[in-house]
């Protein structure tokens, strides 16, 4: 029962710093406040002492003025959580599971011990976690009406943990010439869409095809400028990266096994969590025995493609 209070306060004091920085009205703020947010991410997963954390953190925050609004804009909403829609037993317990965390010392600190309006959001911080951290920054990023450019969220998503083992040379091609996924206007009837999708510019067919993933909840963009990995297109899943390939072939240019070998090694180097190749045409037989050999790669062929337009995908 503890932990289930302790999580439904973690998460709600996630939505008050992502809504904090929902209202934050200017474009360059919004992107700030990820970095910010990283910046302590990478504070709180270090090896620091927790009382250095502190300082290290705060520091962060008043060095900054759209991030000591921000910073305001949580206290204040933490401080009138008896008004908040938070269930009844977690507003009892929320002073006592905050007053409780160890920061000086081994010591409880609680709240009163930070005072003013930046102590607070520290303490909180601290009490998220990475985990909690990296929420708040999901909840911001995939929200349309808030959502940074997307050169700067992939200089946030680069450095998350789950892409530790991506190369230098990987993590540089994500960075390349990035653009949103869009899903396109196409017709609704199966045969015209089919045509539709072989008549698509290039790069509209891989900002199309990105678009499935973003819309299923991930991190996701198309890259325009090739690279040596075959990559038209990037999405963070909680398990990890994944790259994904689109190749858009007229209907008689099935994809063969050689493309399949070359992208399961790119895979397996980079560690991805898991590899697509989509196309609007089919994959050879020999293709396939070959993908079939590993768990992470997944081809999607013209007719699995329709159907993604139909019920969308789960990754």
């Amino acid at each position: 029962m503890f932990d289930a209070i302790t999580e439904g306060i973690r998460k709600w004091l996630v939505g008050r710093f992502a809504s904090a920085i929902k209202h934050t009205t200017r474009a360059e703020d919004r992107v700030l406040a990820v970095q910010w947010l990283s910046e302590s991410r990478a504070i709180v997963a270090s090896d620091l002492r927790p009382v250095e954390k502190f300082k290290e953190l705060n520091t962060l925050i008043s060095s900054r003025t759209a991030i000591v609004a921000i910073a305001k804009s949580v206290s204040e909403a933490v401080s009138n959580y008896r008004k908040s829609d938070l269930p009844l037993s977690m507003k009892i317990a929320l002073p006592a599971t905050l007053a409780a965390i160890p920061l000086v010392g081994g010591h409880a600190a609680g709240i009163a011990a930070f005072g003013g309006a930046l102590g607070v959001p520290v303490l909180l911080l601290i009490f998220l976690g990475t985990a909690g951290i990296t929420s708040i920054i999901e909840a911001v990023i995939t929200n349309p009406e808030v959502r940074p450019h997307v050169a700067e969220i992939i200089e946030v998503i680069i450095q998350d943990e789950r892409l530790r083992r991506t190369s230098a040379r990987m993590k540089a091609a994500m960075k390349e010439q990035p653009m949103d996924p869009t899903r396109f206007a196409v017709p609704v009837e199966e045969l015209a869409l089919r045509k539709h999708l072989l008549g698509m510019d290039p790069f509209q067919f891989e900002r199309h095809t990105m678009s499935f993933f973003e819309a299923a909840g991930l991190e996701a963009w198309a890259t325009r400028k090739s690279n040596d990995f075959g990559a038209d297109g990037f999405a963070v899943h909680p398990d990890g990266l994944m790259v994904i390939q689109c190749k858009r072939h007229s209907a008689d240019n099935k994809v063969g096994r050689p493309t399949v070998q070359q992208f399961k090694g790119v895979i397996e180097e980079q560690g991805a969590f898991r590899g697509y190749i989509v196309t609007t045409a089919a994959f050879t037989e020999e293709a396939t025995e070959s993908a079939r050999l590993s768990d992470r790669i997944e081809l999607v062929d013209m007719d699995a493609l329709v159907r993604w337009h139909t019920e969308a995908p789960t990754f």
